[in-house]
């Protein structure tokens, strides 16, 4: 019998490319899909899109909600999604193969019983689907490398419902982005997360991607500036704390240490040294592997 694949599917004035996604997701080999759509405040043509689509297929269904941003509109998803074995990140506008979904499932095969997430690469393509290049997933992966920097892309992850769950009992205040949020849940409860270097996706890039593949480089080095030490936030800390309140009984022995670690270094030294001294805390970026040290020795990280 075929498993059971809830895609959730966050949609902003995504008129342009939103069908063909919508029929790649329905196209997909070997899996039963439904497709539960949230639209984050569309003003354009989009709504109409989907209507139309609700009618023909009875497996879609679409809410909308206020705009609450990609990472807070994927998160909803995920509280108001359906039981399923298996639930996967839609953006609105890339292209799947009909395989992707599947081949997902087939690299978590008897992992079921144990939260588990599964990340794949990317084919990064123009918007006339023109390859652009290839990215595979890269980073220390571990919850100490993820925490140092996300290497998951949300559109490429697909999770179980052991894992679903626990993200659906608890919500973050303090949020980036939802795929680091869950790639960080996972490892930080001692689940599976599953990195596969093959592509089944044509990740799409045009100029009004929500979040674009590449932003410019002095846009970019702005934007972590600011992140990192203009706003006296301290991310990671942040991150330690919600994992903390939201998982006590879950968490495991060293991601808690790790945890206060972060919560506690700007005032305590042993843990300042520890984060410092930590090999596995680590990018397979120097540059970052730099930056992320000048702002930990600052107290900003």
């Amino acid at each position: 019998m075929n498993k059971k694949v809830e895609v959730l599917m966050s949609t902003y004035n995504g008129e342009r490319f939103l069908k063909e996604q919508i029929d790649s997701i329905l196209n997909q080999e070997d899996v039963e899909i439904s497709l539960m759509i949230r639209d984050d405040g569309s003003t354009d043509g989009t709504i109409n899109i989907i209507n139309e689509i609700v009618k023909q297929n009875s497996n879609v269904s679409m809410y909308r909600g206020e705009n609450l941003g990609p990472a807070r509109s994927f998160m909803d998803l995920i509280y108001n999604s359906n039981e399923a074995d298996y639930y996967a990140f839609a953006d609105q506008d890339d292209v799947w193969d009909s395989k992707k979904i599947i081949s997902a499932i087939n690299k978590m095969n008897g992992k079921e019983n144990e939260p588990s997430l599964y990340i794949s690469a990317l084919q990064v393509v123009d918007e006339n689907l023109n390859e652009i290049e290839f990215r595979k997933v890269q980073g220390n992966f571990c919850l100490e490398g993820e925490m140092v920097k996300n290497f998951a892309t949300g559109c490429t992850q697909v999770f179980n419902n052991s894992l679903r769950n626990l993200l659906k009992k608890y919500k973050p205040e303090f949020i980036i982005m939802h795929d680091s949020w869950i790639t960080r849940v996972c490892y930080a409860v001692g689940g599976n997360v599953i990195i596969d270097e093959n592509s089944y996706i044509k990740y799409r890039q045009h100029e009004k991607n929500l979040i674009g593949y590449r932003d410019a480089k002095l846009k970019k080095i702005k934007k972590q500036y600011k992140i990192a030490f203009k706003r006296n936030i301290r991310m990671r800390a942040q991150i330690a704390r919600e994992l903390k309140s939201g998982y006590p009984d879950e968490i495991t022995i060293e991601a808690n240490q790790l945890a206060n670690n972060l919560i506690n270094y700007n005032f305590d030294i042993r843990a300042k040294r520890w984060l410092l001294q930590n090999k596995k805390f680590r990018t397979n970026d120097n540059y970052i592997n730099l930056k992320m040290f000048v702002a930990i020795v600052l107290n900003k990280f």
